[in-house]
């Protein structure tokens, strides 16, 4: 098989073959997770390339150097916030929600440990706490009634909580800053 003759021209489901010559790790058809980070910070929008990096980062597939190393080789223009991709967001929702908070320059910490609660995904100043609920671990009966109790167990000490479904941060993010801001502008997070 000639390594230099592209597989398909076909452009099918919105996949993205990404050709190069850089001497990639991996083989023909499956790339290194740096070099698949790189194409991700090159092609497709910031926020979709800093879930991406931040993912590799908490799996333990990228280390903080190679990232670093990855954000210095990309044109300025693509750098972004992806520098300040980290481990602690466990799902790509949360990664997302992440990326809108550093955008806008409000502070945050993450996964913050509340007692007698147990771990919550961001915290904002004090009291303003944000979940991002993904189908997979939030559906089912038990679940969801887990994640009433903890928010009653929070308002009880005081924390206001704002909970978003992963499509609401995927496809409707504005609606997700809108209520985040508003919930700053009220002094809930004080």
């Amino acid at each position: 098989m000639d390594a230099r003759k592209r597989l398909s021209s076909v452009r099918r489901g919105g996949v993205r073959v990404d050709w190069t010559d850089r001497g990639a790790t991996g083989s023909r058809s499956v790339v290194g997770i740096v070099e698949a980070v790189r194409s991700i910070a090159l092609h497709e929008p910031a926020r979709v390339a800093f879930a991406a990096a931040e993912s590799a980062r908490h799996l333990g597939l990228l280390s903080e150097s190679e990232l670093r190393r990855l954000v210095a080789a990309l044109p300025a223009s693509r750098r972004g916030v992806l520098d300040r991709a980290g481990r602690a967001s466990e799902s790509g929702g949360e990664s997302l929600a992440v990326f809108e908070l550093l955008t806008r320059g409000i502070p945050f910490r993450q996964q913050v440990r509340i007692t007698p609660v147990g771990r919550v995904d961001i915290v904002v100043g004090r009291f303003l706490v944000i979940e991002i609920d993904g189908a997979g671990y939030h559906t089912d009966v038990a679940s969801f009634e887990e994640d009433r109790r903890r928010d009653a167990r929070l308002s009880a000490l005081g924390y206001r909580v704002l909970r978003f479904s992963y499509r609401q941060v995927l496809e409707r993010i504005d609606e997700v800053v809108a209520a985040i801001e508003a919930a700053i502008s009220r002094g809930d997070h004080l």
